[in-house]
C-alpha cells in the first residue's frame, strides 16, 4: 500500500475543509433566498426582506421576477 507524505494529506484536508465550507456558505446562500422568496409571497416590504436576509437589490428583484412570473426557486 502506498502511503502520501504529511504535507501532501495536510494539503489534502486543508482542501477538503475549504470544500466542506464553500458547501456550508452556498447553502447558507440558498437557505437566505428561499426565506426571501417566501417573504415575497407575503408580500412583505423590500426594506424589511432585504435587512432579514442580506441579499443585494439585485437578489431581491431577480427572485421578484420569479414570483411575478409564476416560476418556483427551486426550478432554476
Amino acid at each position: 500500500m502506498r502511503t502520501i507524505s504529511p504535507k501532501a494529506g495536510e494539503k489534502f484536508v486543508s482542501t477538503a475543509m475549504r470544500l466542506e465550507m464553500k458547501g456550508k456558505i452556498e447553502g447558507i446562500e440558498i437557505e437566505k433566498k428561499r426565506i426571501a422568496f417566501s417573504l415575497i409571497k407575503q408580500g412583505i416590504l423590500d426594506e424589511i426582506i432585504l435587512k432579514a436576509t442580506n441579499l443585494s437589490q439585485e437578489q431581491l428583484n431577480y427572485l421578484k421576477t420569479l414570483h411575478e412570473y409564476h416560476i418556483d426557486l427551486d426550478t432554476v
